[in-house]
């Protein structure tokens, strides 16, 4: 009778061949890891601008984007001194422009992104981006345009705000 099964010797080239390929694909899982949150990023401050936007047309008042230290908060205020990682509110501006008010209503909060995400922007959407009825934006600086760079990893992408207030995407390295 013939006794079946695999050496030691058959097992240490299996785990040797299972380790170098691992070694090989954990990078890659990596790069995929970050692009993904580079994507989904981008993708929420997209929609936010494009929330807006289309909010302030319709409604025919200005709704406002302005960076949060406490979106999550049981009452969540614009913070010029955070940074749009940690969050961002989209909300009808009725009083002060750039600021929450009693008759303001909060359309979307979006929480803490730092796990590796940087977002910045230049001195005109530093504090933060209003869109007026018409659809034009206006930074707190009183200019129309600017840029949002997302960074992850070193991979950047750019949100470009042109004077008309329409956002489009544009790539490159932090």
């Amino acid at each position: 009778m013939k006794q079946r099964g695999v050496t030691l010797m058959e097992l240490l080239v299996v785990l040797a061949i299972a380790a170098i390929l691992v070694a090989i694909a954990i990078p890659g899982y990596a790069f995929l890891v970050s692009s993904g949150r580079l994507t989904a990023t981008t993708n929420d401050m997209l929609l936010a601008l494009h929330l807006a936007r289309s909010e302030a047309i319709k409604r025919g008042m200005r709704v406002t984007v302005c960076k949060s230290g406490n979106p999550s908060a049981a009452f969540p205020a614009c913070d010029p001194a955070a940074d749009w990682h940690q969050g961002w509110l989209v909300f009808v501006d009725e009083g002060v422009r750039g600021q929450i008010d009693g008759g303001d209503t909060i359309l979307q909060i979006q929480g803490d992104l730092s796990n590796g995400v940087s977002i910045t922007t230049g001195a005109n959407y530093r504090r933060y981006v209003s869109y007026m009825p018409m659809g034009t934006s206006q930074g707190s600086s009183g200019l129309h345009n600017d840029t949002f760079q997302v960074c992850v990893s070193g991979m950047r992408r750019d949100i470009i705000v042109n004077t008309t207030g329409r956002p489009r995407l544009g790539s490159g390295r932090c």
